[in-house]
């Protein structure tokens, strides 16, 4: 019942990880927010947040923001957002390989590797224990390494809101989570 309490404990933890509320992003698979140039508002996150106001040529788009509403003529939001589809284009080679657009998103990316190695160090060890005992072993580290870098794709596919790694770690936390429960509460035949 302890390591049932602990393990939750721990899937709690790394879930207050998450921002409570993704932040808007320009590409799909790139969430955070683009820096604000000249004090304007990042519109690229905000765009459920504005509005249209007026006829003809006093036509202004309102944009609300964190210290009130921002009104913009068409021309203006349109260079806004300009400038942040050019601020992401001439961003670095890293912000374009990992596909993000602030240095939190390296964060988030080292947390996704870090999940993947180790996935990778599990089906080494088991495969190295396998050849040791000459038959197939699976080591109890095999079930926390599948349980840790499960929970860690897990938060990793939850920011980059991929439903389809979201779904395939999910359903592993669960069952490695149960085999570590399963192991535990009948050592003997660990």
């Amino acid at each position: 019942m302890r390591l049932e309490r602990v393990l939750l404990l721990c899937l709690c933890w790394l879930v207050c990880l998450l921002p409570l509320r993704a932040q808007g992003t320009v590409h799909a698979a790139g969430p955070g927010p683009l820096p604000d140039w000249n004090g304007e508002i990042d519109v690229q996150s905000r765009l459920h947040d504005v509005r249209v106001e007026g006829e003809g040529a006093e036509r202004r788009l309102i944009v609300r923001g964190p210290e009130g509403d921002v009104a913009y003529t068409p021309e203006a939001f349109a260079e806004v957002l300009r400038r942040a589809q050019d601020h992401l284009e001439h961003s670095g080679l890293v912000y374009k390989l990992f596909n993000i657009t602030t240095p939190w998103g390296i964060l988030w990316v080292g947390l996704g590797f870090l999940g993947q190695a180790l996935f990778t160090f599990r089906m080494l060890l088991q495969w190295w224990a396998s050849e040791k005992h000459k038959r197939s072993v699976v080591p109890i580290a095999f079930w926390w390494g599948s349980l840790f870098g499960g929970v860690m794709l897990f938060v990793y596919f939850i920011w980059r809101k991929d439903i389809v790694g979201i779904v395939g770690q999910s359903t592993g936390v669960f069952v490695y989570a149960r085999n570590l429960i399963l192991i535990y509460r009948n050592p003997r035949t660990a």
